[in-house]
């Protein structure tokens, strides 16, 4: 008997060749959508059409509370409390690989699949391990370093050996109109990039009212007034219009939220050493990694487009905690973000930006 896998379909290219992908290769492929915002009726429509002509089953989850209460409302949580977020991580830990997959098990299917460019794989001794994709422009492994052995036995990533001109032409020869379909860039309910309008919406949701801040120097002196810390984030210039001595641009240092105030400096000042990172989560299940001092060096990211920087990591277990330094000072390390740790093309884990110091 064939196995049963359910791919999350998103009316994308990339989820619906991963349907055609798993048929010619022999299982049972259902498709799903997840269902987040109040909407997104017409999206899940057209793929329900699409997964009709592809002659597969088709569940559409309503999500949409679950979304708007651990994804959306934290998001605006996370920037009134001085961080900078990144739902997409948040939303792939929690629902495309933490209630999708549950529902996907309670229907009978021993997998989920989705779109993603990355690639699992197994070890002599059964060890899942999680690599970039072969498509190293497209690598979304950044986004994935919550999963765990647990999860990526029961997760398939059909497009991992494929590159992204590839995944268009074999969707051109199926016929599909989304074939040449532009890749999204945006965050899902900031489709205008205004996000301010989301934290609006939470404290207006709420019955809470934003607080009008400080912008003060590193010395603490007061430079002016802002109309929120959740204007702002590390690195920032553009938006401020502050100037040291009138000539001197000034930069996003850090945000102190229980001062309302933003923390103004010169450029030099956002470059960091180390960096510390907190609620850890390790993808390789080889322990080498979890000692006191790892003695040889990895490589991270802290943004998902970022190069590579070496880095020499020490993992406090008790606090699951590890501190980072750099080979050459980083610019903006920014908390709320996810540092990504890779040892050549393998995600050996990840977790939240805490502080860069």
């Amino acid at each position: 008997m064939a196995e049963k896998v359910l791919v999350a379909m998103s009316g994308g290219v990339d989820s619906t060749v991963s349907v055609r992908v798993l048929q010619e290769k022999g299982y049972e492929v259902a498709g799903a959508t997840m269902k987040l915002l109040e909407d997104s009726d017409e999206r899940v429509e057209k793929t329900a059409a699409l997964a009709k002509r592809l002659g597969i089953d088709f569940f559409v989850f309503d999500l949409t509370a679950v979304f708007e209460r651990d994804i959306i409302d934290e998001f605006a949580k996370s920037y009134a409390e001085g961080l900078t977020p990144n739902p997409c991580v948040r939303c792939n830990k929690l629902l495309k690989f933490g209630r999708l997959l549950d529902l996907a098990r309670e229907r009978g299917f021993s997998k989920i699949a989705t779109g993603h460019y990355a690639r699992i794989v197994a070890d002599e001794n059964g060890q899942m391990h999680l690599f970039r994709s072969a498509d190293t422009a497209k690598d979304q492994s950044y986004f994935l370093f919550n999963l765990n052995n647990a999860i990526m036995r029961h997760v398939l990533f059909p497009l991992e050996g494929m590159k992204k001109e590839q995944v268009r032409a074999f969707a051109a020869e199926l016929g599909l109109e989304n074939a040449a379909q532009k890749d999204s860039q945006d965050i899902c309910f900031v489709p205008d990039g205004n996000y301010i309008n989301v934290i609006d919406r939470y404290y207006e949701k709420h019955g809470l009212a934003r607080q009008e801040g400080v912008f003060v120097d590193t010395e603490g002196r007061i430079l002016g007034k802002n109309p929120g810390i959740e204007r702002y984030t590390v690195g920032q210039r553009k938006g401020v219009g502050m100037a040291l001595g009138g000539e001197k641009p000034l930069y996003v240092i850090s945000k102190d939220p229980e001062r309302h105030a933003v923390v103004m400096g010169d450029d030099s000042l956002l470059f960091s050493r180390t960096m510390t990172v907190g609620n850890v989560n390790f993808t390789s299940p080889d322990k080498k990694y979890t000692a006191a001092e790892f003695p040889g060096k990895l490589a991270c990211r802290t943004r998902s487009c970022q190069k590579f920087l070496p880095v020499s990591i020490k993992y406090d277990g008790e606090k699951n905690v590890i501190f980072a330094t750099f080979d050459t000072p980083v610019r903006a390390v920014t908390p709320g973000q996810f540092a990504v740790f890779y040892d050549g093309d393998e995600v050996v884990c990840g977790g939240e930006i805490i502080s860069g110091e």
